[in-house]
């Protein structure tokens, strides 16, 4: 239960209702991460700070503000970001999409027993779907490029992709030939971890 406290730190508006879905992932987490890969087992001590306020970071920018939004998650992995932002925003609708069906199925059991209503799973590849949203997610999927090419039919018009990345991606945005905004969370987190981290909005 490393850096929980920091969730509450950086996040104080969260309700008890939710801050008590947050603290029970961990063990939900812990015992599937057991048998399924969906967090580095080395890097597992550090779920809060770089898995769970990692994916929350989004809730800084104060661009998710309608109940009503549609919002994929495009290669989920481990359920990050869309998963902790489902229970942030719980009056949005969450699709999170992997192309591995046991990392979906484990994300499946997860969602049931924590009881977040709001989502919904696909096992395949955001490019052989047909299904639209407001706003896609990533974090560590792949270039930005990529990322914008596997996603442009998916989103509305006046959509935004949001990118969690790290490190130098300077030549990243130089292929990208889109309008994008960056944000450094090294302005909302003082962590180490952070020092290096973005988001970067893709205009649709």
């Amino acid at each position: 239960m490393k850096d929980f406290k920091k969730l509450k730190k950086y996040f104080p508006e969260l309700s008890n209702n939710k801050i008590d879905k947050f603290k029970n992932l961990y063990s939900i987490y812990e015992k599937i991460n057991s048998k399924i890969n969906l967090i580095s087992r080395k890097d597992f001590e550090n779920f809060y700070l770089h898995h769970i306020i990692h994916s929350l970071s989004i809730v800084k920018l104060k661009i998710i503000n309608n109940d009503k939004l549609k919002i994929i998650d495009l290669g989920t992995g481990g359920g990050f970001p869309g998963l902790p932002l489902a229970i942030y925003y719980d009056s949005n609708e969450f699709i999170l999409i992997d192309s591995i069906k046991k990392k979906i199925n484990a994300i499946k059991k997860i969602k049931n027993l924590i009881k977040i209503n709001n989502i919904s799973l696909i096992n395949n590849r955001i490019e052989n779907e047909s299904i639209k949203g407001d706003i896609i997610l990533s974090r560590a999927v792949s270039n930005l490029s990529n990322i914008y090419k596997w996603s442009k039919n998916c989103i509305n018009k006046k959509g935004l992709i949001i990118n969690l990345k790290g490190g130098n991606i300077d030549n990243e945005l130089k292929k990208l030939n889109k309008k994008y905004k960056i944000f450094n969370l090294s302005e909302y987190y003082s962590e180490k971890f952070y020092e290096t981290k973005k988001i970067v909005l893709i205009q649709a």
